[in-house]
């Protein structure tokens, strides 16, 4: 399983080389791959799918990164998967777009919402760090 995950993650991030800067500084590593997708079982996302922001699991935009995936907006509540879950820890998400990243899957739980170009550079010492498993994306 982590070589399938390790495999996916060099190809998405092959995929999506170009898209955006992985932090919001100029001395970024790429993304490192893809967040989330459906529920297990489903279809794994498509280049037809659209990156909104991302993730890192370390705070100050440090550590592995993701791309925030969604499928249209108002996109449908999408599981994360892999590395990243319930270990994210800064989060930024795309001018325009807001965010709601919940702490079970499906989209259920408490949750915490980042939108229009915001940048959340440390979720530590909040109920939310390590902890996130779900997310939906909307127009701010």
């Amino acid at each position: 399983m982590v070589f399938i995950t390790k495999l996916i993650a060099i190809v998405s991030t092959v995929a999506f080389a170009g898209v955006r800067s992985s932090k919001p500084n100029d001395n970024a590593a790429p993304p490192v791959g893809i967040i989330a997708g459906p529920s297990p079982g489903a279809i794994q996302p498509t280049p037809q799918d659209f990156n909104v922001g991302l993730v890192w699991v370390d705070i100050n935009a440090g550590g592995e990164s993701g791309s925030l995936n969604v499928n249209g907006i108002p996109s449908s509540c999408l599981n994360i998967f892999g590395d990243f879950v319930d270990d994210i820890s800064s989060i930024m998400v795309d001018s325009g777009i807001s965010c709601s990243f919940f702490v079970d899957v499906n989209c259920k739980g408490a949750a915490v919402t980042v939108q229009n170009g915001a940048f959340a550079p440390d979720l530590e010492g909040t109920n939310f760090n390590d902890s996130l498993s779900s997310y939906k994306c909307v127009a701010a």
